[in-house]
């Protein structure tokens, strides 16, 4: 006959592994979910896998014929390290399933996100407010540019680093080192690292624990090394251009491309972009940059440190990119008046976007006085127009059929010396491959 306190372990050992089984089976069942939401956007990712733009004319092509010296290589002025490691991880698979796998290794970055936020870890973000956080993020309007590539593998791994600071300590020295390679990976895939640093440091100051002292210093190497390649990286740095900063432009882009595509979808504001009169669309654009800006701030005053924070970084992610965009290649043609144009460079609204949501989600959940639930109220109504956007945009379009798989073909019968061009998309990219 067991002793009582032998059968409290027993039966307390059953219980925490049927616990663990029971989180696994969870996130097993949110990985697979948010997979198959990502999936219907644009099934063609991994029904006809084809390379995009980078992925096949920089990523793969330098890890063919470089081998591992391509990731001392800038792109576009600083290193792009995680997006040349899965090029180089694509080179262990067969040349006709290596977009497959690149495409494949960008939607487990997207998915990873959800996966923490559902996570215990944000226990103190009530489980609704979380799971409506994350299908919003899964149906995100105008972010076609972000989805499922390698190239801007960036933001989504940015923000599972900011995910990781703002979460709770790692409870398992293997959760933690996880934790701390996410967070030296995005200082040495882009500038976006840089922006996390302030926000470590604010959290280490307001927790004062060994966690954040380790996140913080988690960062600054790869941050240092990633200021010195944007310093001084003159081959390969960004295209020269012309800004173009204006108020009205700035209106264009905080109104249009963050507010009402965020809202509507940037499908309707391209309808509205396309066939209004320039002063009614200015009126609109300068409407909606008023009425976000007005709740983003009337809600900072009350959000949770974390939404804050979240802010704070995609504010300076927005600061940071539209300092020195690279959103057309024509140098003669104003940066900025290109990221007006709805759809284009979507990749830059992706941070402002989801704290324009952050900050809706958090005026939603604010206290009671007369003037929060005036504000509640209009925040409310704005979410209930997000059905719109999600519905428009839910289908990005199919890429150009390239017929990826005949050149595949023509490369593997290729003799060593041969160089295969291959079309890929966007239009006018192409990648070259001298056969080993």
């Amino acid at each position: 006959m067991r002793a009582p306190e032998a059968t409290d372990r027993l039966h307390w050992d059953i219980n925490g592994e049927m616990s663990s089984a029971k989180k696994s089976a969870f996130h097993a069942a949110v990985f697979l979910a948010s997979f198959l939401i990502l999936f219907s956007r644009r099934p063609d990712t991994i029904l006809n896998a084809q390379f995009y733009a980078e992925d096949g004319a920089r990523w793969y092509a330098d890890a063919y014929h470089l081998g591992w010296r391509c990731l001392l290589i800038p792109e576009t002025g600083y290193l792009q390290t995680v997006s040349r490691l899965i090029g180089l991880f694509a080179l262990l698979f067969p040349f006709a399933v290596a977009p497959l796998v690149m495409n494949l290794c960008a939607l487990i970055v997207q998915i990873l996100p959800v996966n923490l936020f559902l996570s215990s870890r944000f226990s103190a973000v009530p489980f609704p407010m979380r799971l409506i956080g994350s299908l919003l993020y899964l149906a995100l309007p105008n972010s076609i540019e972000i989805h499922a590539n390698t190239t801007n593998i960036q933001w989504h791994l940015a923000l599972l680093a900011c995910l990781v600071l703002l979460a709770k300590p790692a409870q398992s020295r293997i959760w933690a080192l996880l934790d701390l390679s996410a967070l030296v990976l995005v200082t040495i895939d882009s500038p976006l690292g840089i922006m996390l640093v302030p926000i470590a440091a604010a959290l280490w100051w307001m927790r004062k624990d060994r966690w954040s002292k380790w996140c913080f210093a988690a960062l600054i190497p790869g941050t240092f090394l990633q200021m010195l390649i944007v310093l001084f990286s003159q081959s390969h740095a960004r295209v020269p251009g012309q800004n173009g900063a204006t108020l009205a432009r700035l209106t264009g882009i905080l109104g249009g491309q963050i507010v009402l595509s965020s809202l509507l979808g940037v499908r309707t504001f391209a309808q509205l972009f396309l066939f209004s009169d320039r002063r009614l669309l200015f009126f609109v654009e300068a409407t909606a940059m008023i009425a976000g800006l007005t709740l983003i701030l009337y809600g900072f005053r009350s959000a949770p440190a974390g939404v804050k924070l979240f802010v704070v970084f995609a504010a300076g992610v927005l600061t940071l990119a539209l300092s020195n965009p690279i959103a057309g290649s024509d140098p003669n043609f104003p940066q900025w008046q290109y990221l007006q144009i709805p759809g284009r460079s979507s990749r830059y609204y992706f941070f402002p976007i989801l704290a324009f949501y952050a900050s809706l989600l958090s005026l939603v959940s604010a206290g009671a006085s007369a003037a929060a639930k005036g504000m509640r109220y209009v925040a409310l109504a704005l979410l209930m127009l997000l059905p719109v956007g999600i519905y428009r945009d839910w289908r990005y379009p199919r890429f150009a059929n390239l017929h990826f798989q005949s050149f595949a073909t023509d490369f593997e019968r290729a003799k060593p010396g041969n160089t295969i061009t291959i079309p890929i998309n966007p239009a006018g990219w192409e990648m070259q491959l001298v056969k080993h």
